[in-house]
């Protein structure tokens, strides 16, 4: 008997050393990937004339430095570039492309009629050898003007209010002709196309930053470039003049969202391209979501109670969130008055 008890003994503490091992496989398997990101080093970032060049995912790369930010997707298809940056900038702007490609720009996409993302527009078209639209493959015998192939050139698109704005001009824009406008234009919810084996979805964000914004899906990258709907440098900015509310901008951080899958821990999946600041992931959407949702709230309450803009600011709707409003050109203060004249306008 005693022997057999020694057996059923040793049994269990082979049994219980077996558990313990395979649990230090599963925890390893489990932690492995973390200490991975831990140790490996970061990717390569590279300053081409004065623009940084920030791999997001896959061929998908951020441009920084040339006003608002460029995101380009590149593959063996060509380029697929959405906004221009500032004017002055273009030249900068394609050299940074050339140190990551020699391929063609095919797609040119802008987000908003704004000056630091349409200034390069002329430029750009320029250097793609014009655009392919319907006047690329007319005169005869597959050519275009001027004996121009229809497969040269860039697909220019942007929302038809954008276009609208463009052709207009604002205080902060010339109005554009020629070249600097875009030859393809939408006023549906959506508009997508294939580029270089992938998936591309423009989405328009209605009356947000204005009325002619749009974000811009990169379906198999997993990369959205969300444009003047998303920033992590300050508060957002609402143009009223152009169409812009608070409730309008919130929807289309809603539909980031929707989009934008994390992986561990909230961390990583989605990226998050924005007119200016980091790249981000979901939770710092939500994060930006939530905050401007509560001075919304807060906003919307003073005024049910007749309160006065004075008053509204005087309050301190937006206290604990001041680190976004250090911009001498749009304060806390400036942020405030827009989405109190966004919400008595509506």
């Amino acid at each position: 008997m005693k022997n057999w008890n020694a057996v059923a003994r040793t049994l269990q503490v082979c049994a219980f050393a077996t558990s313990v091992a395979l649990g230090a496989v599963v925890v390893h398997a489990q932690t492995a990937p973390f200490i991975r990101a831990l140790n490996e080093p970061w990717p390569e970032t590279v300053v081409v004339d004065g623009i940084e060049i920030v791999p997001v995912l896959k061929n998908v790369y951020a441009l920084f430095g040339g006003g608002a930010t460029v995101t380009v997707a590149i593959g063996d298809e060509g380029v697929v570039m959405v906004d221009t940056g500032a004017a002055g900038n273009a030249a900068k702007i394609q050299n940074a492309v050339r140190r990551l490609t020699r391929k063609p720009l095919r797609y040119l996409l802008n987000t908003s009629p704004d000056a630091d993302k349409v200034g390069g527009n002329a430029e750009m078209v320029k250097w793609a050898g014009g655009t392919n639209g319907p006047q690329a493959g007319a005169g005869g015998q597959g050519f275009g003007q001027n004996g121009r192939s229809p497969n040269v050139g860039t697909a220019f698109i942007a929302h038809e209010n954008a276009y609208n704005r463009m052709l207009s001009g604002s205080k902060d824009l010339p109005a554009l002709t020629g070249d600097a406008l875009p030859d393809s234009t939408f006023f549906t919810a959506r508009k997508d196309f294939s580029a270089n084996d992938e998936a591309v979805q423009v989405f328009s964000e209605p009356n947000a930053h204005t009325d002619g914004d749009v974000i811009v899906f990169f379906r198999g990258s997993d990369v959205v470039h969300a444009g003047e709907i998303f920033r992590t440098d300050q508060f957002p900015l609402i143009d009223l003049e152009r169409g812009g509310s608070i409730n309008g901008l919130l929807a289309g951080l809603t539909h980031l969202l929707e989009i934008a899958v994390p992986k561990r821990n909230q961390m990583g999946g989605t990226r998050i391209v924005p007119a200016y600041g980091r790249i981000g992931n979901e939770a710092d959407v939500l994060e930006y979501r939530d905050m401007l949702t509560i001075i919304r709230d807060r906003v919307q309450t003073l005024i049910g109670k007749n309160a006065p803009l004075a008053q509204v600011k005087a309050a301190g709707v937006a206290l604990e969130y001041q680190q976004y409003g250090k911009n001498p050109k749009w304060t806390t203060d400036m942020f405030v008055e827009a989405v109190y004249n966004s919400l008595k306008k509506k």
